[in-house]
């Protein structure tokens, strides 16, 4: 029994803030079809088997809690509405292809009055099988919107009961990989600089910036995700603080994300000045790649502060720290290798003072001191 609870628990731990466990999804829906079935059976006692209210169970139930309870409202207002379109129009006209077209443009309008979103279709589709029913429509139309409300009802106490899914550390995950692709971005340019750098490799990372706008819309898509899976849904305080934790690092992370294309296009401007001058000095790119290598190591820290183990306990911030004070070195030593007069070069002399203001305002954005949405990082 000791060895049966303790894997239960490694389980839970395993899978706090990443969802449902695999096959779990699936478990909890069949059990809310089901439930749903045998309430409704109990409830109304019809003769015909009230299939509806399963079906509704099954359409119910969604990823997060928020999902499906807007899922479910939705759903029932859409029925509710139809079938009340349906009695109305029975009372005043039979069933033919004219008031069946009166039927569905009037269902539909309401739809979308109502804003029902996906659930619109439902509501024409409730008002024609009500009418097509021989019976008395009103019966039909009273155990239409009871199976739905059974259905609808069950499945979102069973998503409350059965462990409601937090997806935070998935969040965690795509922000860690923008973070990790930045960094590794920053570093190879870094590296690059100077085994054989040109106006063309400048460009290779002009286009490697742009295609950082997938990692991006990813992150997003994943913080956004795990913030409604926590609508709702009575978590530990620590999963909502690292989700709250995820949203100004993933903030950080796009301004720093504006910083690098702004590095690139200093990058490539500096390649172009360089070989049109064919001046170029060893020690100033040499200091140059050093100082975007450890750009690079400063944003992977910053990453890896804020996504592993978002429903853990806060990360030390030293390594960033330090991170961050040797990339300002080297950014002093590349500002005083940068000594251009402006009535000499005034081209060059305006591209060094975009790029250091790029590189200012990089280490500015990842600073948990200084960064305005940085600040809001939790860190110990």
């Amino acid at each position: 029994m000791n060895r049966l609870r303790l894997t239960a628990r490694t389980l839970l731990a395993r899978y706090r803030g990443r969802g449902d466990p695999p096959g779990w999804r699936t478990v909890k829906t069949t059990l809310a079809a089901v439930l749903a079935y045998l309430l409704a059976v109990a409830l109304l006692g019809n003769d015909v088997p009230p299939l509806l209210a399963p079906l509704t169970a099954l359409l119910v139930a969604q990823v997060t809690v928020f999902r499906t309870v807007t899922s479910g409202v939705e759903r029932v207002g859409s029925v509710v509405a139809g079938v009340l379109v349906a009695v109305l129009l029975s009372r005043v006209v039979g069933l033919s292809w004219w008031s069946l077209g009166i039927t569905i443009f009037v269902s539909l309008v309401i739809g979308r009055v109502l804003h029902l979103g996906d659930h619109t279709l439902e509501v024409p589709i409730s008002a024609m099988l009500v009418l097509a029913v021989t019976g008395p429509a009103r019966i039909a139309a009273l155990d239409r919107v009871a199976e739905t409300l059974v259905g609808a009802v069950t499945g979102v106490v069973v998503s409350f009961m059965l462990r409601p899914p937090v997806y935070v550390q998935p969040a965690g995950d795509a922000v860690g990989a923008l973070a990790a692709e930045m960094a590794e971005l920053l570093t190879s340019m870094g590296r690059e600089l100077t085994e054989g750098w040109s106006s063309g490799q400048a460009s290779a990372w002009e286009d490697r910036a742009r295609e950082l706008d997938r990692p991006l819309r990813a992150a997003r898509i994943a913080v956004a995700r795990g913030d409604e899976s926590l609508r709702l849904n009575p978590r530990q305080r620590r999963v909502r603080e690292g989700a709250s934790s995820l949203r100004a690092a993933l903030a950080a992370l796009e301004h720093a994300a504006v910083q690098i294309r702004g590095l690139t296009l200093d990058l490539a401007d500096l390649a172009d000045a360089v070989e049109s001058s064919d001046q170029a000095e060893p020690e100033l790119l040499i200091a140059l790649g050093a100082l975007l290598v450890e750009l690079g190591g400063g944003v992977g820290a910053f990453g890896q502060l804020v996504a592993p183990e978002v429903a853990g306990p806060p990360r030390e911030a030293v390594p960033l720290h330090i991170a961050l004070e040797i990339a300002r070195t080297h950014r002093d030593v590349l500002a005083e290798l940068m000594l251009v007069d402006a009535r000499t070069d005034l081209e060059l002399w305006h591209i060094q003072g975009s790029l250091l203001a790029n590189v200012d305002r990089l280490l500015r954005e990842i600073d948990l001191e200084r960064g305005p949405d940085a600040r809001r990082v939790r860190r110990r």
